[in-house]
């Protein structure tokens, strides 16, 4: 049986009260552990829930904010009972500037778990660049593999890659290789064949003791002058003191296979991490770690998996596709964001050189249930339509921000088909855009569709306006990291600030007559929206941001047109997009002004090199 809406919502008031109780604001809240995983088992699963707050100034300037905060109904030094639940709750400040870059396992499934957007409870949008750029919060480079916490828990078991490992290893030689010892045999004569028959020189090496070889053992040196039969009887020894699991290891006995499938899933995590940048749940192999968890898989079956799963993830490490360091200042960023300071964000970038203003960074909030709904719509189009969705983002005036109370949701999206549907003599023929209909909610309207990459790739190489706007959205409801990546890289390469222009004028010529004709609030931002991106342009900023309040903040130079328009977002996001409205003489003479200033610009020098856009496509069928 799934987790119920009762049960969800006891879960979120139960955190909203933890939050009220210590002077904080709830930010995020997701179910997380097996159901998160997709492992859950009825009847033997807790309910386990994680989240993230934001201490109050208050309790900041007092020194009374915490750094986590735990409710739990079981008994805390014993193991919960499948009716039990536990919330866990980490401070913004806490997650993203200790634990993320520590290599915290949890950290890294909550840093991730928008992924699975039915375990949603609750999310506040001020958190979106988080979420969407992660790869700049976590360390996969140096060393840190985010699963040594799992990997312990199969090494208690004699597992290669550790001590128990390496004397099980040189027990079984002895045993098949020197069974009955005569008093003249010495160790000296097994010496390269005990290391090679370990095979990992971190707990087996040749070494000098007494300056003669000997043997070095598990922190131990043994003499090579040592008879065999001696040796033998130190190595059963030390296997007898510490190797009791490992033993019961070769009859699956004692084995906490629930420990077991937490090593194996922090290793497949770690994969999907290394070689995709993101990590996706419900897990792909989530049957598999239920059959481990259940004790179905025998252990020698799930040790060879384990080992071959650990020389991957520490291949991959070396030569990692999507290998991550920590950007502190990113992360420094995020949290003075979310209480409102500005935050200096220089860049060499033309397309990346955007100046913001993060007291603006009002956030934007959206219930789990219209979360759940987009991703549902989502899900099933991808079932329906055999195809991936790589990124989905708003683009329309909630991405703005200025979004009124009866505005609907613009969900676009784009995705990929497999590769057979595009080895066809009629593709063009094709149809390349999706729209998965209207659908309302409490919120408002979802108005979703996307656009097919190969066609996305095509309006991207024309510098096509509304897909610049895309990729660049605050609020985005899911992005494959890697792909998000790679075409902000590639639509910096091909930005041509003459045609994203012309996008705008036409866009703010249309929205004029909509205007003179309705005198509405709405008519009003429609128009100056693209107005002030075009002037930005002129400027030579590169790109708008989405953001509108950023545009105003850097164009506008007047102090009173720029707080009137200001005033106006506020009553646009209060009121109804219908609503009549005057403007000040100021407002309506920057507006005249601005328009018959604005003037063409001259085409850019484009790269004589463009960006591989066709192995890129080829690429997305095995990498998405």
């Amino acid at each position: 049986m799934p987790v119920t809406e009762k049960q969800k919502e006891f879960l979120l008031a139960k955190a909203r009260e933890m939050c009220a109780e210590n002077d904080a604001d709830l930010l995020y809240l997701t179910l997380s552990g097996s159901t998160l995983y997709g492992t859950r088992i009825e009847g033997k699963s807790d309910l386990d829930a994680r989240g993230l707050y934001l201490p109050k100034f208050a309790s900041l300037a007092l020194g009374n904010d915490q750094r986590s905060l735990r409710l739990t109904s079981g008994n805390t030094s014993e193991k919960n009972d499948p009716g039990d639940f536990d919330i866990d709750l980490w401070s913004l400040q806490y997650w993203l500037l200790k634990l993320l870059p520590s290599g915290d396992t949890g950290a890294l499934d909550l840093l991730f778990s928008p992924s699975n957007a039915a375990c949603t409870l609750y999310r506040n949008g001020i958190l979106d660049e988080v979420f969407a750029r992660p790869l700049k919060l976590i360390d996969t480079a140096n060393g840190k593999t985010y699963a040594e916490y799992s990997m312990g828990q199969a090494k208690k078991y004699g597992i290669k890659g550790s001590h128990l490992g390496a004397l099980k290893s040189v027990s079984a030689f002895l045993a098949e290789s020197c069974p009955s010892p005569s008093p003249d045999e010495r160790l000296a004569d097994y010496l390269q064949p005990l290391v090679e028959c370990c095979g990992d020189k971190r707990f087996c090496k040749i070494h000098d003791v007494h300056d003669r070889p000997g043997l070095y053992l598990c922190r131990k040196l043994h003499d090579g002058n040592t008879r065999m039969a001696e040796f033998k009887r130190r190595v059963e020894a030390d296997m007898n003191r510490f190797g009791e699991r490992a033993k019961e290891a070769e009859h699956n006995l004692g084995l906490d296979y629930k420990a077991l499938s937490h090593a194996l899933r922090a290793l497949m995590q770690m994969e999907e991490l290394l070689l995709t940048g993101c990590i996706s749940f419900p897990l792909k192999g989530r049957e598999e770690l239920i059959a481990v968890k259940m004790g179905k898989i025998e252990w020698k079956e799930i040790e060879n998996r384990l080992v071959a799963m650990m020389n991957h993830v520490e291949t991959l490490q070396k030569k990692a596709p999507y290998a991550a360091i920590p950007d502190a200042k990113f992360a420094g960023s995020c949290v003075l964001s979310c209480y409102g300071l500005p935050i200096p964000r220089p860049s060499n970038s033309a397309f990346s050189g955007r100046k913001y203003d993060s007291r603006f960074d009002a956030g934007f909030d959206i219930s789990a249930g219209t979360l759940k709904a987009i991703h549902e719509k989502l899900n099933t189009a991808e079932r329906e339509n055999d195809i991936r969705v790589l990124y989905c983002c708003e683009s329309g005036s909630r991405g703005w921000n200025f979004a009124s109370r009866d505005s609907d949701f613009d969900v676009r999206f784009i995705y990929v088909h497999s590769r057979d549907w595009y080895l066809s003599i009629a593709l063009e023929e094709k149809p390349d855009v999706l729209d998965l209909g209207i659908e309302k909610t409490k919120e408002g309207e979802l108005d979703i569709n996307g656009w097919e990459l190969r066609k996305t790739l095509k309006l991207l190489r024309k510098s096509n306006g509304p897909l610049i706007e895309w990729l660049s959205s605050p609020v985005v409801y899911h992005a494959m990291p890697s792909f998000l990546k790679e075409m902000n890289e590639f639509a910096e390469d091909y930005f041509n600030p003459l045609a994203v222009w012309h996008h705008y004028r036409g866009m703010m010529e249309r929205s004029t007559a909509r205007f003179e004709e309705t005198s509405s609030i709405k008519g009003l931002f429609y128009m100056l929206r693209p107005l002030l991106c075009m002037k930005w342009i002129e400027d030579g900023n590169g790109s708008p941001p989405m953001r509108f309040d950023r545009v105003v903040e850097e164009i506008i130079r007047d102090n009173n047109v720029k707080q009137e328009i200001f005033n106006l977002i506020e009553i646009k996001k209060t009121g109804d997009e219908n609503d009549k409205l005057n403007l000040s003489r100021e407002l309506r003479e920057y507006i005249l002004t601005s328009r018959s200033e604005a003037v063409p610009l001259q085409a850019p020098n484009r790269k004589s090199i463009q960006p591989d856009l066709d192995k890129f496509f080829r690429n997305a069928f095995d990498s998405y």
